[in-house]
């Protein structure tokens, strides 16, 4: 018997991942969505003195809000994406270091974490959010960026591997241990990844189930499959890729 082809287990800092990464942002509005949102809450802060990203990979969305703040602290412990964030904005202050272990010694207006969680186990994200919180001014906000536990791609993830993702788990254990010191608030925006392109498609679930580590990768033709079974019916690829945004802010 022949063994099945499995889907590849990305090296985050190799070419395999960059190439999948992009093929997703290229077929999607998840990013210009973000960014829109983002705009809304950077536009309403009553200062705008520092803006810290923790997570900033190549510093695509750091990019986007740099320029509005006087200084800008961006945090990636990964040392390909850290190379690209100093390439695209040189101006900005790069931590090499885990969100627990960096000390950026300032008071964020505009504390960010965006889509990093999904790489830390989910009992460490509660800490990691009083780190952030922590380096939060007293008029700032804090937000953190995960893809809504409901979305199609998360029903990907739960079909192969059994998990979700759920920032709303976080706001609850965050209010509960906090009471009215803070208001959280969690808000749903959409988005979807689409394609015709059976290839792109295929590229875009094996990113995808790449955000929890692999043991037992799934066989490739079972991730095609399901892919087919959920297909709309003009042939296009359309999955959801929604945002949770949850904000929290002193009171």
């Amino acid at each position: 018997m022949v063994k099945s082809e499995s889907i590849q287990v990305f090296d985050s800092q190799g070419e395999a991942y960059k190439r999948a990464f992009q093929i997703f942002l290229d077929h999607t509005d998840q990013k210009r969505n973000a960014k829109r949102f983002l705009q809304k809450l950077v536009d309403g802060l009553p200062n705008r003195n520092v803006f810290i990203d923790a997570g900033a990979g190549n510093g695509e969305v750091t990019k986007a809000f740099a320029g509005v703040f006087d200084r800008t602290i961006a945090i990636e412990p990964n040392p390909h994406l850290l190379t690209q964030l100093k390439q695209a904005i040189p101006q900005a202050e790069a931590i090499a270091a885990p969100i627990l272990a960096a000390d950026p010694k300032a008071q964020g207006d505009f504390v960010l974490c965006s889509h990093t969680l999904y790489y830390i186990p989910s009992e460490e994200w509660l800490a990691h959010l009083e780190r952030l919180v922590s380096w939060m001014s007293p008029t700032g906000v804090t937000v953190v960026v995960v893809q809504n536990r409901d979305t199609a791609c998360m029903a990907m993830l739960d079909h192969f591997f059994g998990h979700r993702f759920d920032l709303q788990q976080l706001a609850q254990a965050f209010r509960e241990k906090y009471g009215d010191r803070f208001d959280v608030v969690t808000t749903l925006d959409a988005a979807h990844v689409e394609t015709r392109d059976a290839p792109s498609a295929y590229a875009i679930a094996e990113f995808m189930l790449n955000l929890l580590p692999i043991s037992r990768p799934p066989a490739r033709h079972d991730v095609e499959d399901y892919l087919v079974k959920h297909r709309v019916t003009d042939g296009t690829y359309r999955l959801s890729v929604h945002q949770d945004f949850l904000q929290i802010r002193s009171r």
